[in-house]
C-alpha cells in the first residue's frame, strides 16, 4: 500500500529552532507517539492521560498515520481488541516545521482536518492543532463543541415504598 505525505523541506529543525515566526511557535513539541500494533485501548488511555485528541502513528521512526479520538468513537465497546492500524488515517497531511501559521490554517481548512503533524525531513517534531491556531474544529464531536456541550446530570429515583 502506498502512503501519501504532503510535505516540503526547508532545512533542519535543530539548526533553526530559534526561528519562531512559523508553526513551531504554537505547536506541541515532541508529541506522544503510538505504534500501529498498539491497541485502541492504549491509544485511548494515552489521549486521556495527556488530555489531547490526536497522536501521530510511527513505525520504525517513520510517520505511517494519525489516530484521533474521533477515530476511536465508533469502537468504544471493543477498544482492547482492535489495533491502531485498523482505524488510523494513513494518508497523513503534514506540514514542514518552517511553514507559516497561515499555511497551516490553509491546510486545516482545505482538508477539513483538526491537526497536522509537524515534520523535519520526514521525522515528527511536533503537532499543531486547529485549537492551537484559533480555528474551529472541522468535525467536532458533540462533547468538544461548546454550542452542543451540556452538563450531564444524574437523576436519583426514589424507590417505591411498599
Amino acid at each position: 500500500m502506498k502512503l501519501f505525505f504532503y510535505t516540503l523541506s526547508y532545512g533542519s529543525f535543530e539548526e533553526n529552532e530559534k526561528h519562531k515566526m512559523n508553526v513551531t511557535s504554537r505547536m506541541t513539541s515532541k508529541p506522544v507517539i503510538i505504534h500501529p500494533d498498539d491497541t485502541l485501548a492504549i491509544a485511548d488511555e494515552r489521549m486521556r492521560a495527556g488530555d489531547f485528541r490526536r497522536m501521530p502513528v510511527e513505525e520504525e521512526g517513520r510517520l505511517v498515520g494519525i489516530v484521533s479520538e474521533y477515530d476511536l468513537e465508533p469502537y468504544r465497546g471493543s477498544l482492547g481488541s482492535l489495533r491502531v492500524r485498523d482505524v488510523m488515517t494513513r494518508d497523513v497531511i503534514t506540514i514542514p516545521w518552517l511553514a507559516t501559521e497561515e499555511h497551516a490554517i490553509h491546510l486545516l481548512r482545505q482538508h477539513k482536518i483538526g491537526a497536522l503533524p509537524v515534520v523535519d525531513h520526514g521525522r515528527v517534531v511536533g503537532i499543531i492543532t486547529a485549537r492551537d491556531l484559533g480555528v474551529v474544529e472541522p468535525q467536532p464531536l458533540p462533547e468538544w463543541d461548546p454550542r452542543t456541550r451540556r452538563e450531564r446530570s444524574v437523576q436519583f429515583i426514589k424507590p417505591a415504598s411498599g
